[in-house]
C-alpha cells in the first residue's frame, strides 16, 4: 500500500506532500509509514491519498468491533511489538528493520 500526504499541515511536519510513503501496517485504520525522520509513527489514514491500495497476501488482517482494520506483516503483528521497538529492545528493533528492509526493497 503506498500513500500520499494531501497537503503540508503544521500538525505533521515530519511528512511531506511531495513523498510517496509506503504503508508498514494498519491500526485502527491509522497508517504505519517512515516518516521523514525514519521513525514508524501512526498517522491518521485520513490526511492520504491512497496511490496503490493493495494490502499485502502475507499480511494478517482483523477487524475491530466498529469495522476498523488491523493489518501487519506477521513478524510485526505480535502484541506489545511496537511497545518493544520504541523501547530499544533489540529483538523487536532487528526484526522491524528486517521486515521493513525486505519489503522495501522487494517494491524496488
Amino acid at each position: 500500500m503506498i500513500v500520499k500526504l494531501k497537503n503540508q499541515s503544521n500538525k505533521y511536519q515530519d511528512l511531506s506532500p511531495k513523498l510517496s510513503y509506503f504503508v508498514i501496517g494498519i491500526e485502527a485504520n491509522d497508517y504505519r509509514i517512515l516518516n521523514n525522520y525514519g521513525k514508524p509513527y501512526l498517522y491518521p489514514s485520513k490526511i492520504f491519498d491512497i496511490l496503490d491500495n493493495t494490502i499485502p497476501k502475507d499480511w494478517i488482517t482483523e477487524y475491530g468491533e466498529e469495522g476498523e482494520v488491523y493489518s501487519y506483516p506477521k513478524k510485526l503483528n505480535s502484541i506489545g511489538f511496537f511497545e518493544d521497538f520504541f523501547d530499544g529492545k533489540n529483538k523487536a528493533v532487528a526484526e522491524f528493520w528486517h521486515v521493513v528492509n525486505q519489503r522495501l526493497s522487494n517494491a524496488a
